[in-house]
């Protein structure tokens, strides 16, 4: 089965190129009925990981000791 794409928008170029931005039934984009990559995944490395979570810690101990002192 065919997708169904609408046409939002067109732009022809200088060299009188076309190109055609368009929407389907699942709200995905396509540019002259090619689909649009518009989510990628990002694959962190163990240590990067480790120094967010040790990072996010050490924010939240600063922020417990910080309250503590305000309310002393």
């Amino acid at each position: 089965m065919k997708r169904q794409i609408e046409t939002i928008f067109t732009h022809e170029s200088e060299k009188g190129i076309e190109g055609r931005l368009g929407i389907d039934e699942d709200a995905k984009l396509y540019w002259n009925e090619q689909p649009i990559l518009t989510k990628q995944e990002v694959e962190l490395r163990w240590w990067v990981d480790l120094s967010i979570i040790i990072t996010a810690l050490s924010t939240l101990a600063i922020a417990i000791f910080a309250g503590l002192e305000f309310f002393r």
